[in-house]
C-alpha cells in the first residue's frame, strides 16, 4: 500500500475528511427523493452540504497538532482561487445578482471539495467513486433491458427515457460515466494483481452503462480519452485500446441498440443537413450563448444567468441567422448543453480562459497514466453536455481531477 493509501489512517480530522468525501460520492450517485425534483435538487443539496461539513473539518485539520497531510501553494490551488475570485467579480456585475449568488455558492463549494479531495486523494477514494459509478451502470443497463423500471417515462415519451440510472436522465448517466470509464481502463492497464482485473471488469461495466444510456457525446468523449491514452502510454496500451474500440464500435453501431439507432439517425441527419437533429435541438441555446458572449465579452451576463436571458436572445435570433438555424423545440432552455459556451456567456472570455486552464491543470504534473485522457474527456464532454451544472457529474470530475494530481503508479 502506498503512502497516499495510508492517509486514511492518519489524524482524526483527516479520517473524517476522507469519510465525508466518500459519503458525498455515494450519496450524489444514489440519492433519489419524491416529487418533481427527485434527482437533481437532492444531489445538489448533498454537494453543498458536503462542502459545509468539509469547511468545519478542514478548520479542525488546519489547527490540529497531528497532521499527516501537507498543503503547499500549488498551481491548482492558485487557479482555484482565481476561479472563485472571478466568479465573485462577475456576480457583483451580474445582470441578475440573485441568480449569480446561488451560482457563486456552487463555485465556492466546488473549490472546497476539490481542495479537500486533493489533500485526501488515494486509491481508496477512487474505489468508492467507481462503486457509485458501477451502481448507476448496473441500474441503467437493467432499465434499458426493461428488467427493472422504477422511473417509467411520461405518457408519449420513448421507452428509453426510463433508462435514467439513479441520476434522472439518460444523458446525465452517460455524462456521469464517461470519465470514470476511461480512468478505469487506465488503472486496469497500469496496475498489477487483483486491482488490474477488478478495474478491467469495472471498465467493461461502465462502457456497457454508457452504451445503455445511448449518450452520443459520452461515447465520443470516451473514445477520445481512450485514443489519447493509447497514444501517450505504450504500444501495449494502444493495442488494448484498439481492440476495445473495435468491439465497442461493433456494438455501438448495431441497429438493435438505442445507441446504434441514434448513430444512424445522426448520420442520416448529416447527409440531409438536418441541423436540428444533428445538434439534438440544441442549436438555439448554442446561438443564444454565442450572442450573449458577443454582447458581454469581458464579464458575461453573470453566473447562472443564461436561463434568465435565454428567451430574449432567442427572439433576437430571427433575421440574424438563416431560418434553418433558428427552428427548434419551443422551450425555455435552462442550460446551454455546452459548458464551453455557457461559461463564456455567463463569465466572459476571462472566465472561459480560466475554464480551459482548469482542464489543462487537471492533466497534472505527475506522470499518472490517465491525466491527459481525463483532460481530453472533460474537454469533449463539455462541448455538448453540461456536467458543471449537475452535482453528481461535477463531483466525479472534481474528484478525478484531484486524484490525477496525486496519483502514483503502480497500485497493486
Amino acid at each position: 500500500m502506498s503512502h497516499q493509501a495510508k492517509k486514511i489512517h492518519g489524524a482524526p480530522a483527516e479520517r473524517a475528511i476522507v469519510l465525508v468525501l466518500a459519503a458525498g460520492l455515494l450519496l450524489t450517485a444514489t440519492i433519489v427523493t419524491g416529487g418533481a425534483e427527485r434527482f437533481r435538487l437532492a444531489k445538489e443539496l448533498v454537494f453543498r452540504g458536503e462542502a459545509i461539513v468539509l469547511v468545519a473539518l478542514l478548520a479542525f485539520w488546519a489547527t490540529s497538532a497531528r497532521r499527516m497531510w501537507k498543503a503547499t501553494w500549488r498551481r491548482e490551488y492558485i487557479l482555484g482561487l482565481a476561479i472563485v475570485g472571478w466568479a465573485g467579480i462577475t456576480t457583483l456585475t451580474s445582470t441578475n445578482r440573485t441568480l449569480s449568488v446561488d451560482a457563486l455558492i456552487t463555485v465556492g463549494a466546488a473549490a472546497i471539495i476539490f481542495f479537500a479531495a486533493s489533500l485526501a486523494a488515494s486509491p481508496w477514494l477512487l474505489d468508492i467513486l467507481m462503486l457509485g459509478c458501477g451502481v448507476n451502470a448496473v441500474a441503467v443497463i437493467l432499465q434499458e433491458l426493461k428488467i427493472w423500471v422504477p422511473f417509467p417515462p411520461a405518457p408519449g415519451q420513448p421507452a428509453h427515457y426510463s433508462s435514467v440510472g439513479l441520476l434522472g436522465n439518460p444523458n446525465d448517466v452517460g455524462t456521469y460515466l464517461a470519465a470514470p470509464a476511461v480512468v478505469a481502463v487506465s488503472v486496469a492497464v497500469t496496475s498489477t494483481g487483483k486491482r488490474r482485473w477488478i478495474y478491467a471488469a469495472i471498465a467493461v461495466l461502465l462502457a456497457a452503462g454508457i452504451m445503455a444510456s445511448a449518450t452520443r457525446t459520452a461515447v465520443v468523449a470516451m473514445v477520445a480519452g481512450l485514443v489519447i491514452f493509447g497514444l501517450v502510454h505504450s504500444r501495449r496500451a494502444a493495442l488494448i485500446v484498439l481492440a476495445a474500440l473495435v468491439v465497442f464500435a461493433f456494438l455501438a453501431l448495431s441497429p438493435s441498440t438505442t445507441l446504434g439507432r441514434g448513430m444512424r439517425e445522426l448520420g442520416h441527419a448529416a447527409v440531409n443537413r438536418d441541423l436540428q437533429t444533428l445538434f439534438s435541438e440544441r442549436l438555439l441555446p448554442f446561438l443564444t450563448a454565442i450572442d450573449m458572449t458577443r454582447d458581454h465579452p469581458l464579464l458575461g451576463v453573470g453566473p447562472g444567468c443564461f436561463r434568465f436571458h435565454y428567451m430574449a436572445y432567442r427572439v433576437g435570433l430571427f433575421g440574424r441567422y438563416p431560418d434553418a438555424w433558428t427552428k427548434g423545440y419551443p422551450m425555455n432552455w435552462g442550460e446551454v448543453h455546452n459548458d464551453h459556451l455557457q461559461v463564456a456567456a455567463e463569465t466572459g472570455l476571462p472566465g472561459y480562459a480560466l475554464f480551459l486552464a482548469a482542464i489543462v491543470v487537471c492533466a497534472g504534473r505527475r506522470k499518472s497514466a490517465f491525466r491527459w485522457p481525463l483532460a481530453a474527456v472533460i474537454f469533449v464532454l463539455t462541448l455538448a453536455q453540461f456536467p458543471l451544472e449537475l452535482a453528481a457529474p461535477r463531483l466525479v470530475l472534481l474528484t478525478l481531477g484531484a486524484i490525477a494530481l496525486t496519483w502514483k503508479e503502480p497500485h497493486a
